[in-house]
Formats: structure tokens, sequence, C-alpha cells
């Protein structure tokens, strides 16, 4: 009984306890929690040298209205976050509702139904809201903040050339990426300053605007097969509108259109076609060096120095393309094997193109001297020339002893004639020529025989004390149509065997 009597008594001490630390804890956890103080956000803004400008109101937006060239988009009533009319120096914004966000404080003019900017990137109040209470400042009268401009290349180019690459090129830097190119090398990166692609027939390239003005080029690479590039030029500097625009046409090949005419008979002359024969287009600075293989070795030009090799059709007609889109080209039309199989028998024409050209029509037109039954070309003529001597090269002269003019019948007798019989003996009228004495400028005639499928030869003898030298031009007696033939020689006609 009395084990559990001591049970009981435990029992209810433990109740007691416990009843004592529900209360305890209801007192320690129940407490009220002190409510939280309201955080609230205030800015003071005070303007600076606002003076004398009515109408100013100072506005939040809620992004940067400039971009990186210090521009602003149109603003309107509708982008202010929050606005107040700029009345006194300090303008005070409750931005509590804000907080945490970054605002960009501007000051505008009204003016009509738009807004004036009087604030610009350098001077607009960035600013990110925090608690409490906070003030700034604004300076209308400070200096914008230097930016870099951009100007932007809009480029129109033909659609034919989608895909091809662009490059914008500084104009010292012109003459390296030409030369890289036409080697079908790749140009080094430091000899541009920008490069694109063409899609759908334009391409855009932007850069900062040069501090200076100066020329820039824009390169089209290999619009087309057999044209390296296009390139155009524009002025850009600091000053330059923002976009600058270039155009790209499709390029057309020039045409160099040949017509050969044999011209037959005496007197009334009838017109025949050069039908089914070769005609060359050679460069210009490269024909004296065809000119010399051909009358050497009496053979075709040989590939890589001719432009391009035609055959005339039935009316003695041929056609070259090329393009030209720089400056001038000069070339020879070569018509060789005129009036026999070789090539050192021809006609020429000079013919020059342009970037304006479009279809230059070139006529060869010159007598044909068919080959008679001995086999020599051309016929036997009287031909009456007069000679003048306009400059000599210095020291030769002309000496009235020793100077004598030559008409000789056979070119390819000249070098044996010059050594063997003009050279030691002066006149002899026992070889192919005809001479006569010959002073400065004052022509002199001498009537010869000749024949007209033959290259001829007029030669003045020169003196130096006891040396000699010759004048020589060499004519193709086919184109001597009449019994009079003018000569005029220089000192650029000296030659030395």
């Amino acid at each position: 009984m009395k084990r559990i009597m001591q049970l009981l008594g435990s029992l209810f001490v433990l109740l007691a306890v416990s009843a004592c630390s529900d209360d305890i804890a209801e007192e320690v956890y129940q407490q009220e929690k002190p409510q939280a103080e309201e955080k609230t956000s205030t800015l003071t803004i005070n303007l600076e040298n606002a003076e004398g400008q009515e109408g100013l109101i100072l506005a939040a937006l809620a992004e940067n209205p400039f971009d990186e060239q210090g521009i602003s988009k149109e603003i309107g009533e509708e982008d202010f976050l929050i606005s107040k009319a700029a009345e006194g120096n300090q303008i005070v914004f409750d931005l509590t509702d804000f907080y945490k966000q970054t605002l960009f404080f501007n000051v505008y003019q009204k003016t009509g139904e738009d807004y004036v900017a009087k604030t610009h990137l350098g001077n607009q109040l960035q600013y990110e809201v925090v608690p409490g209470e906070v003030e700034k400042s604004i300076d209308l009268s400070a200096s914008p903040q230097e930016v870099i401009r951009k100007t932007v290349l809009t480029i129109g180019v033909a659609p034919e050339y989608d895909g091809k690459a662009l490059y914008l090129l500084k104009e010292s830097t012109c003459k390296l990426f030409e030369e890289a190119l036409l080697a079908g090398g790749t140009p080094a990166e430091d000899l541009y300053m920008a490069t694109a692609t063409v899609e759908a027939g334009t391409a855009s390239i932007t850069i900062d605007s040069p501090k200076s003005t100066g020329t820039y080029w824009v390169y089209v690479i290999q619009p087309e097969e057999g044209l390296p590039y296009l390139k155009r030029s524009t002025e850009i500097g600091y000053d330059t509108d923002e976009q600058v625009a270039l155009t790209f046409e499709k390029e057309v090949k020039k045409q160099i259109q040949v017509t050969a005419i044999y011209l037959t008979g005496e007197g009334y002359q009838t017109e025949e076609a050069f039908a089914q024969k070769e005609i060359y287009l050679i460069s210009k600075s490269n024909w004296e060096t065809v000119k010399n293989f051909v009358e050497t070795t009496h053979g075709n030009p040989q590939p890589g120095t001719y432009v391009a090799v035609q055959t005339t059709d039935r009316e003695g007609k041929a056609t070259f393309e090329l393009f030209c889109t720089e400056a001038q080209q000069d070339y020879v039309v070569y018509a060789p094997k005129w009036n026999t199989d070789y090539y050192d028998n021809y006609k020429e024409a000079n013919v020059t193109i342009t970037p304006e050209s479009g279809i230059v029509p070139v006529e060869i037109k010159y007598p044909f001297m068919p080959p008679t039954s001995g086999g020599d070309a051309g016929i036997d003529k009287e031909v009456t020339f007069n000679i003048t001597v306009t400059s000599l090269p210095d020291p030769w002269m002309l000496h009235f002893l020793f100077s004598y003019a030559y008409i000789i019948s056979d070119a390819t007798e000249l070098e044996n004639l010059w050594n063997n019989v003009i050279l030691p003996n002066g006149s002899d009228e026992k070889v192919t020529m005809s001479a006569s004495t010959v002073t400065l400028s004052t022509p002199i005639s001498i009537t010869a025989s000749i024949n007209t499928g033959k290259r001829i030869a007029v030669v003045v003898r020169l003196a130096q004390g006891i040396s000699f030298m010759p004048l020589v031009k060499e004519i193709d007696a086919s184109g001597i149509s009449g019994n009079t033939y003018d000569v005029e020689l220089t000192a650029a006609d000296l030659k030395t065997f």
C-alpha cells in the first residue's frame, strides 16, 4: 500500500511540472513580434544652372533614352514613370514604390506636343532607388560627354553577287590589297578595316567615324569569272552622315567588234571579207614584244603574250569581250596572214576601251595583193617617196658629203646592204635601192620600183666623224595604194645592227 502511494505521489509531481512548463513556453513563444518599420525612399534633386528656362519638367524613365552616340529617342508623356514641374531649384520625389529599380532622370521642356530634352547622355541622372533620404544634382550647363560616333555603310549589290565577300579599306592599303588578290592569295587582316558578305542584294558595314575625313574603298571580291574585284570609293569623316550608301551593279563586259576587209583591184576597189582568219587581241604594252617575235620567227604569238584570239566569220567579223572597270585599257588588234600564210605579214589597229565603253567597233581595211605566177605576193609599181628628217639623235648629224637617203625594196636585205654597201660606199646603183642626198627638215623625193607584196625600208645615213649610223623606217608596201608616199624620220628611228 505504501508502495502504491509513492507511485501516485510521483505522478502528481510530474503532472504539476508539465503544466508549469507549458505556461512558461506559452509566455516565451507566444509573444507578439514587433512590426517591421516601413521602408521609405525619397530623392531630392538639385537643379543647377536652370535660370531663365521656363516650362522645365523633371521626369524619371525606366530606360536610358540615349543611344551610345548620345542621341535620344522620341519621348512622350507616356514614357514618364513619374514627373514634376521644375519649380525652384529643388525637386523632391517619393520613390518608395520603385525600391531597388534603376531610374533615369532627365529634364525636358515641352514645346507644343513635343518634349525636348535639356539634359544629355553626360548629365542625365541614373539612380538605383535605395531606402532613406538621398540628395543628387543635375547640372544643365554640363558639357556633353565625348562619344564614339559610328558610320554605317549600306551597300546595295547586284543580286547575282549574293554570297560574295566585301572588304572596306583605307586608301593607303589599296595597292597591297590588290596585289594580294591578283597573286591569288588571301589579303592579310591588317590590309582592311572590316568585311561582310552580300545577302539578298545588300550588305552593311559599321565603323567608328574617323576623326579626319579621308577616302575609303569598298571591294567586291571575284564578282565575275575573270574579274578579280570591283571597287567603289567614298569620303568618310567625323561629320559624315551616319548612313553612307554605295551601289555595285552587275558588271557587263565591253565588246570590241572587229571587221577585217580586203580591198581588191586597182582604182575602184571592191571589198572582200577577211574570212576564217585568226585575229588576236594584244595588250598595247606587250605589242612590241609580240611584233618582234613574229617578225623574227614568222610564227604565231605564244600563249601568254596575247589577251585572246578569235577566228573571223564569213563576213570577216570577230568579237572580243573583256572587263574594264577602272581607267582606260589600250590594245592592238593584230590580223596576221594578210597576203601570205606568214604571221609577219599582218595588219594592225589600235583600240582603247574605258569603263564607260559599250561596243567599240574596229575596222581593218587594206589592199589584198594576190600571189603572182612567180610565187611572189603583190605587184610591181613605181612610187615617189617624199622623205623628211625632222630630228636627229645627239651627237649624230647629216653631212652634205656622206648623208644619203635610200629606198630598199626588200627590208630583209637591210642589214646586209647596210654592212656591205651603204656603210662603206654610200650610193651604189647596182643594188636594189635608190638613193639621194638629204638635209634636215628639207623634204627630198626618191622614185623607186617596189613590190606591194613586200616590206620595204627607208634609210637615212647619219655621220659623226668617220662613223655612220642609220635612221630606219620599215613599211608594209601593201598599204601604199597610190604612187606617192610621205615618210617622216626622227631621232627615235635610230637603229643599230
